[in-house]
């Protein structure tokens, strides 16, 4: 599949047999890739194709209404299972109706007449139904006499820390951006609206472009100073990002900014992506603009040094971790 492909949906009446990975999948991270990944292996063992069935919104929008920590929108989750070669997504609507659905008719109704698969892969922690009584052994039990294959993927480890989008939540919400990507397999990224900004930046001689997260509910890390990547205009830089109030500045809204380094774009891009690659320090209040101004200039400084040194061979987008159990 290409990778700008998007999964198709799934339509009434389809003969095509199917692995379908079952799960709320926040994040796609090392885990959830495991368990898409057996999809696709089994699928592949039978000649068929691989499928997500998964909800939007999280469970947790609707079980906890002031949640604000999703880790992917769901345009972003589409994207990296596209990436990782899943061909149809079933998206079940998360509302009070399905929350309070018996795990016994979800399984029927959601997974046995709507998709008719050949298997299912799941997560070993993976719960659905009311009040979260449906589990692993529920869809063996029910699934097994109906002649559909039930696999259990087991939770990995990774330097001994189990891989799990809360542990990757609270990572990010310490300022902890590179111990999440390495349980995310990827650098943590927002994608938003480009907003105009105070001019703050370019007055100091560090203009940026700030942005606004396409969904309120996004996980943004904790305030600081973090070395990043912009994409924005069919372009990748690499950038100084800030998360924070500007408390040099009395500041009271939170912004997301970033200083593009060696690039001047033309014009203010309409949106952007930031991917959150490390932290540099905390967000702190300076005696003065030129005080500011001058730590931004070391700041900068840092972020070369270290890019150059990702560019000769330490790139944190495409390295994996080997320490998985």
């Amino acid at each position: 599949m290409p990778a700008d492909a998007r999964p198709s949906s799934l339509s009434p009446g389809h003969a095509t047999p199917l692995a379908v990975a079952l799960g709320s999948f926040d994040g796609i991270h090392l885990g959830h890739q495991r368990i898409i990944r057996r999809a696709a292996e089994i699928a592949a063992g039978f000649g068929g194709m691989t499928a997500v069935l998964t909800y939007d919104p999280l469970p947790a929008q609707v079980i906890y209404p002031d949640f604000t920590y999703v880790l992917t929108t769901f345009a972003e989750k589409r994207t990296l299972l596209a990436e990782l070669g899943v061909e149809y997504v079933c998206v079940l609507r998360f509302d009070a109706r399905l929350r309070d659905t018996p795990a016994a008719d979800f399984i029927q109704l959601h997974i046995v007449e709507s998709i008719r698969p050949t298997a299912v892969v799941v997560g070993h922690d993976h719960r659905f139904g009311s009040r979260g009584t449906g589990d692993a052994g529920l869809l063996a039990r029910t699934l097994q006499p109906l002649d559909i294959k039930v696999e259990v993927v087991p939770e990995i480890l990774l330097g001994g820390v189990p891989v799990r989008s809360t542990t990757i939540r609270e990572h990010l919400l310490l300022g902890h951006v590179r111990l999440a990507a390495e349980l995310l397999g990827r650098c943590y990224m927002i994608s938003g609206t480009v907003v105009p900004g105070t001019g703050t930046g370019r007055r100091l001689g560090f203009p940026t472009i700030n942005l606004r997260p396409f969904e309120r509910e996004t996980l943004v890390p904790a305030d600081g100073v973090y070395l990043g990547r912009v994409e924005a205009d069919g372009r990748t830089s690499d950038a100084v990002l800030n998360i924070g109030h500007r408390p040099t500045f009395g500041g009271e809204t939170r912004t997301i900014e970033a200083h593009l380094l060696d690039v001047e774009l033309a014009r203010s891009p309409r949106s952007a992506v930031f991917r959150l690659v490390d932290r540099l320090r905390p967000e702190r209040r300076f005696e003065s603009p030129a005080a500011l101004a001058s730590q931004i200039a070391e700041d900068v400084a840092a972020a070369r040094v270290v890019f150059a040194g990702l560019a000769a061979g330490c790139n944190l987008d495409t390295q994996r971790p080997s320490n998985i159990v």
